[in-house]
């Protein structure tokens, strides 16, 4: 007996409903429940409709049309011509982008996917689950699609299954093969493979109630710390545990150590996810989640703990360009470098050092130098003052904390290695030069600034420099940038670290003010014409236009840690 479009409309909305439980779930826990909690990978995107309304309604959305970007974006029709390449295809299923947001894709969409086995190419697993806000609108678009492709021949017929008493369906395409439906509660799942069908309406009937515990895959979202992002990639590590077992026993003898610290990380590695949450700014991330004691010693403090940031953000200019700031310790990264080298490359590593700063520094007194060079770096660029050329000002400055009896024969040490490096310069250009450079000595306070001085040998406003200022090694490419430093009295403060930030108002009004002058410069020195220089320029500067600050951010904790770039706009997202 062939069934009518409506009398399918009927049968699917009365499962739908039979099977909705009592006390209404998050559209979130709804889907997640009856996810398969062993993919691979499982793409989730929570509340489009209400985060699509929010932005539609902020004052980034007001704005952006009037600016730049937003006029060159808008000009180029790519949208217009996306919904009129649509528009038939959704008037023949009777539906509006509106409503297809609003009430079908608005609420929350999974993709679960895990991939084939080498030793299984059909193992192959993927799965579309939706839970829509209307169910009865899902329904009769499901209906409508069905009517035009057993129409046109597309689909020979669509069957009514049973699994567990419950019912499903199968579309039997024309071409072979055959893709499978069901509506379990308000979540409708879709999939080439009848066992994924099936084992969602399986689920549906056994999982606990989301009221009595949180579906595994939700639980997994929280402890990773993006339970509430729009977006998240979720990431089992575990059917991917037996090919990189094979590749670390097939390794060759110097890949094996940093392939077995590898594979000793993964195993450790309870979940990741990749993520993008927006709220009044947005924010891009990945987020790892580990079991702490099985990871090895010199992972566990990069990847696990808190994560202070460093104490020289104080000492950041505000209107730098562009900064870089971390916190760690030069001789565990080379701890760390060392235990994924194997035994040839620890004894280069250790010998490269020890000929390029043992003879400088005192082969004895290298293993003090370097554990004191940390906690604290920063690298940043700041405009140039006025008349001192277009180049900024480039600053770098690492904390030295030497400890111990030996704490100031260890400073003096690394005062006359950099003093070194500075006179080796200066002697390699006049040997080789008819113009000279000079060094310079000039106090500032109790500090000493050595700047190396020539007018043919830097461009202008360059003049590097470098001083021992308050327990920090300060080098420069300005003299006049070391004696702005002003060292950092408080400490580093835990709990979300700032590892990098750009300026986005700076680097416009860098670009305004100097545009010209560094067009000429890379023009001379051959990197283009520099009309083409300059409009590139211009480019950049658009793109950044909307952009009022952009940082990478790390959070730490007990068990894990999150990456992320988070984007401050002109106007806020919500």
């Amino acid at each position: 007996m062939t069934r009518t479009p409506s009398a399918r409309v009927v049968a699917l909305l009365a499962v739908a409903f039979a099977a909705t439980p009592a006390a209404a779930a998050a559209p979130t826990d709804d889907v997640l429940r009856v996810a398969p909690p062993d993919a691979a990978l499982v793409l989730l995107v929570r509340d489009a409709r209400g985060h699509a309304d929010a932005v539609a309604g902020s004052p980034f959305a007001a704005w952006f049309p009037a600016s730049a970007l937003g006029k060159q974006l808008l000009a180029a029709g790519d949208v217009r011509r996306l919904r009129e390449a649509a528009a038939p295809v959704l008037v023949a299923l009777g539906v509006t982008p509106e409503e297809l947001l609003n009430n079908v894709f608005g609420d929350a969409v999974a993709f679960a996917y895990t991939p084939a086995a080498p030793a299984d190419p059909a193992g192959e697993r993927a799965l579309l689950l939706v839970r829509p806000r209307k169910p009865e609108t899902l329904a009769k678009l499901i209906d409508r699609l069905n009517e035009i492709q057993t129409g046109n021949g597309e689909v020979k017929a669509v069957v009514r299954r049973e699994h567990l008493g419950e019912p499903y369906f199968e579309r039997q395409k024309a071409g072979g093969g055959a893709e499978f439906y069901a509506f379990r509660g308000p979540v409708f799942a879709y999939s080439g493979s009848e066992a994924d069908v099936r084992a969602v309406v399986g689920r549906d009937k056994t999982a606990p109630p989301v009221a009595d515990k949180a579906p595994e895959l939700a639980a997994k979202m929280a402890r990773l710390g993006v339970a509430d992002a729009l977006a998240v990639l979720l990431v089992n590590p575990r059917p991917f545990d037996a090919e990189f077992r094979a590749k670390t026993a097939a390794a060759k003898p110097d890949e094996e150590p940093f392939l077995r610290q590898f594979a000793e990380a993964w195993a450790a590695l309870d979940a990741a996810a990749l993520y993008v949450a927006v709220g009044a700014d947005a924010e891009v991330g990945v987020a790892l989640d580990f079991r702490p004691t099985a990871l090895p010693q010199t992972a566990r403090a990069w990847l696990t703990g808190d994560r202070p940031a460093s104490a020289l953000w104080p000492a950041v200019p505000a209107d730098a360009l562009v900064a870089v700031a971390a916190r760690f310790r030069a001789a565990d990264l080379l701890d760390t470098v060392r235990a994924v080298l194997p035994v040839r490359g620890k004894a280069a590593l250790d010998a490269s050092l020890a000929d390029t700063l043992g003879p400088v520094v005192g082969r004895d007194r290298l293993p003090l130098v370097l554990d004191a060079l940390g906690p604290d770096w920063a690298l940043w660029l700041e405009p140039p003052v006025a008349g001192s050329g277009p180049l900024p000002a480039a600053v770098g400055v690492v904390r030295v904390k030497a400890a111990g009896p030996r704490a100031k024969e260890t400073q003096r040490a690394m005062e006359r290695a950099v003093g070194f490096g500075f006179q080796a310069a200066r002697v390699a250009y006049n040997a080789t030069h008819a113009d000279q450079i000079e060094l310079l000595e000039t106090p500032d306070g109790d500090a000493v600034v050595t700047s190396l001085v020539g007018a043919k040998a830097f461009p202008p406003g360059v003049q590097p420099a470098f001083a021992f200022k308050a327990g920090y090694l300060v080098v420069a490419s300005t003299s006049a940038a070391v004696e702005r430093f002003r060292p950092p009295t408080g400490d580093a403060k835990g709990g979300e670290a700032v590892a990098a930030r750009v300026s986005g108002p700076a680097i416009r009004e860098y670009v305004r003010t100097h545009r010209d002058a560094i067009a000429e410069m890379l023009a001379a020195a051959g990197r283009g014409e520099k009309a083409d220089v300059a409009k590139q320029f211009d480019q950049f500067a658009a793109v950044l236009e909307p952009v009022e600050r952009m940082e990478i951010l790390i959070r730490g904790s007990e068990s894990g840690v999150r990456v992320a770039v988070r984007v401050k706009l002109v106007k806020p997202l919500k």
